[in-house]
């Protein structure tokens, strides 16, 4: 299974990538499951909060990833 990770604001510092494909061995894989190897690969994410959009709609709740899902990481938005 491969799945599109996009970054934006400070994550794509973080991240210094914008985007990367992320090939999934199992099948059975949820977004904490991605957070958590997130986290192990770029340890600066977890100082920072962020919401995550699937296929453009943000969510917060734990989901299962499909093939070809779009995963997006945002920053915290600020406003005025």
């Amino acid at each position: 299974m491969t799945i599109t990770l996009k970054y934006f604001g400070l994550i794509a510092d973080i991240t210094n990538t914008k985007e990367e494909l992320f090939s999934l061995e199992k099948l059975d894989y949820t977004s904490q499951d991605l957070i958590d190897q997130l986290y192990e690969k770029y340890t600066e994410l977890q100082h920072i909060s962020f919401a995550i959009a699937v296929n453009k709609s943000i969510t917060t709740t734990e989901f299962n990833l499909n093939n070809n899902d779009i995963i997006a990481l945002l920053p915290p938005f600020a406003g005025g």
